[in-house]
C-alpha cells in the first residue's frame, strides 16, 4: 500500500486514521462532506498532511472527474477504505431511507475505486452488527429485546452483502471490517464508558444496570493500527475484527475505570435491569486479524481511558 482515499475522513475514527496512514508514509486522499474550514481545528491538524478533497457520498461517482482536477493519481497499489456513513441526523436515528442510501453509496463507491484504479476496497461495518444478527433470530412473540442501533446496523449489514456480490463482478479485492469499540479523544459521540467517565469527573450519581454482557475496547489508535495493517495484508474476502483480543463483562471496564478515576458516588449496579442481547466473547476474536496480519494492540484499556480523561479535562478548562 502505497497510497489510500479515505472517505469519512472528518470523523473521529477517520481523521485518526488519516493521521496515522500520513506518520507511515502513505499518501493520503482524505474525502470528507464538510469544507476543511468547517472542520474542528483538533481534526483539521490530523488532516493536515494529507490532501483534502470536499465531496459528498452522493456525489462520490464523481471522484475520477474531481482527481483530474487536483492532479491525484491512485498508482498501482492504493487502496480505498470506506468509512463515509450517516444518517438524517444521527446514525441512530431509525431513519430507514438514509440508512438505505448508505448502502447505494457504498456500493458507488467501490465501482468508482475500481474504476480510478485502485486495487483493494476496504469497507468498515460496527459492532452493532453482532447484536443484530441475534436479533434477527428473535421470536417477537417472546422476546422484547430492544436497540436503538438496528436499523443502523441491519443497513450495515446489507451493505457488506451487496459489496461482495458487486466486488466478485468487478474483480476487485475487497475486505470488510467491524470492530470493537473505539475509545480516544475528540469523540463526539454519547457513547456510554466515555459518558460514565465524565460523571466520574463530575462526580455525578453512579446509575447502572448490570453490567452482565461482554463488551469489548480498542483505542482510537489501535483501530487505526488494525486498518493499516489489513490495508497492507489482509486477505481478499476475508473478514476481520478489531479489537482487544481480551473482551471483558461491562461491567468490569466499569469497575476499572472508578479504580483509575475514584468518586464520591458509589457505583450502583442493578438498578435498572438489562434489555438486551448478550453477546459470546468469540463473537469479538481476533484471531484471523492477528494471523493474517501480525496485528497486536499496543495501549491497555488503562492508558487509553487515561488518554481520554486528560483529553476531556483539558477540553472542559478550554472552553470555560
Amino acid at each position: 500500500m502505497k497510497k489510500a482515499i479515505v472517505s469519512g475522513a472528518t470523523g473521529f475514527i477517520g481523521s485518526s486514521f488519516v493521521q496515522y496512514l500520513v506518520n507511515a508514509d502513505i499518501k493520503v486522499l482524505a474525502l470528507g462532506r464538510k469544507k476543511i474550514d468547517d472542520v474542528s481545528d483538533e481534526r483539521r491538524r490530523k488532516l493536515e498532511q494529507a490532501q483534502y478533497l470536499k465531496l459528498n457520498m452522493n456525489e462520490i461517482s464523481l471522484l475520477g472527474e474531481e482527481l483530474s482536477k487536483i492532479d491525484w493519481e491512485t498508482g498501482d497499489d492504493c487502496v480505498f477504505f470506506n468509512l463515509a456513513w450517516g444518517g438524517e441526523n444521527t446514525l441512530s436515528d431509525l431513519n430507514i431511507a438514509a440508512q438505505l442510501r448508505n448502502v447505494a453509496w457504498s456500493v458507488s463507491a467501490l465501482e468508482i475505486a475500481k474504476k480510478v484504479g485502485c486495487s483493494r476496497f476496504i469497507q468498515i461495518g460496527t459492532m452493532e452488527e453482532a447484536f443484530t444478527q441475534k436479533y434477527l433470530e428473535l421470536d417477537y412473540h417472546k422476546n422484547n429485546q430492544y436497540n436503538r442501533h438496528v436499523v443502523y446496523s441491519v443497513a450495515k449489514m446489507q451493505a457488506k452483502k451487496a459489496l461482495r456480490i458487486k466486488a466478485l463482478q468487478l474483480g476487485i479485492d475487497y475486505i470488510y471490517v467491524l470492530h470493537s469499540h473505539v475509545m480516544g479523544p475528540d469523540d463526539d459521540k454519547d457513547s456510554f464508558l466515555q459518558v460514565t467517565l465524565q460523571k466520574l469527573i463530575c462526580g455525578d450519581e453512579l446509575v447502572f444496570s448490570t453490567g452482565e454482557q461482554y463488551f469489548d475496547v480498542i483505542s482510537v489508535a489501535d483501530c487505526s493500527l488494525g486498518y493499516y495493517l489489513i490495508g497492507k495484508n489482509g486477505r481478499f474476502g476475508q473478514e476481520y475484527w478489531v479489537g482487544s483480543g481480551d473482551p471483558k463483562r461491562l461491567r468490569e471496564y466499569v469497575e476499572r475505570m472508578y479504580n483509575l478515576f475514584p468518586s464520591k458516588a458509589k457505583m450502583q449496579f442493578g438498578k435498572f435491569p438489562y434489555n438486551d442481547i448478550v453477546l459470546d466473547k468469540d463473537v469479538f476474536s481476533i484471531s484471523n486479524l492477528t494471523r493474517d496480519t501480525g496485528y497486536k494492540p499496543t495501549m491497555t484499556y488503562e492508558q487509553t481511558v487515561k488518554n481520554l480523561h486528560g483529553y476531556l479535562l483539558n477540553h472542559a478548562k478550554n472552553n470555560h
